[in-house]
């Protein structure tokens, strides 16, 4: 098994259960989102955020005030390296999983049809008690 130093350092031990991730950009900081995959029941959190602040790049004063100093905020190290690290876990998972598509397209449509069911049955209920 690989071996993940950044993410460890930042406390994620289970890479195994990190089902996938998001990044978006809040302000001047960077937020990294870690989904888990838990089975049900657990008391173990289900995501993890981590926020990382943009750097400065060290620039003259003059160009300071300039529309273009506001974007050239630096992304942080350690998130590069976590961001690298999450790709290879993920380009490590698809070696090893290789997913028939008919399959996939299955148990897409399947999932697709309980968050139906369970949404007209919450709509249902909801207008009964409208009465």
């Amino acid at each position: 098994m690989p071996n993940y130093p950044t993410l460890n350092q930042m406390g994620i031990k289970s890479v195994d259960n990190v089902q996938k991730y998001t990044l978006r950009q809040q302000g001047d900081t960077d937020v990294l989102k870690i989904y888990y995959k838990r089975p049900k029941g657990s008391f173990l959190a289900r995501t993890k955020k981590f926020s990382f602040v943009r750097g400065r790049a060290a620039l003259p004063i003059e160009v300071r005030h300039s529309k273009a100093f506001d974007n050239m905020a630096k992304i942080s190290p350690q998130l590069v390296l976590a961001l690298q690290e999450l790709k290879q876990l993920d380009a490590t998972r698809q070696e090893a999983v290789q997913v028939d598509p008919k399959q996939k397209f299955l148990s897409d449509l399947d999932h697709l049809e309980k968050v139906m069911t369970a949404k007209m049955d919450e709509i249902r209920r909801q207008i009964k008690e409208l009465d």
